[in-house]
């Protein structure tokens, strides 16, 4: 199975075909993560609390952190809420 149509219920929700959860790992309580702007669905990478043990996985996020930190301070990144209002889009931010 390559390729499947799948239709929204009344509620607005989907069924992903269990072939495809198997073939992509998507569990129960897994999130997705729907792009509008690139036309694709993706599952997000969540990490777990065990992961959050690692010290390497620590370091990573608090190079992350200081990547984005920088960024910002250089123009090169803006507030999520200024990107929003920027593109008209309706937002609780």
């Amino acid at each position: 199975m390559g390729r499947v149509l799948i239709q929204l219920d009344n509620r607005g929700r989907i069924t992903i075909p269990v072939e495809f959860r198997q073939k992509w790992n998507i569990d129960f309580g897994d999130y997705i993560i729907l792009d509008l702007e690139k036309k694709i669905i993706d599952r997000a990478n969540i990490i777990t609390d065990e992961e959050l043990k690692s010290p390497e996985v620590i370091e990573s996020i608090l190079k992350l952190g200081q990547k984005a930190e920088k960024d910002f301070y250089e123009g090169k990144t803006k507030l999520l809420g200024d990107y929003i209002a920027e593109r008209g889009m309706d937002s609780e931010i």
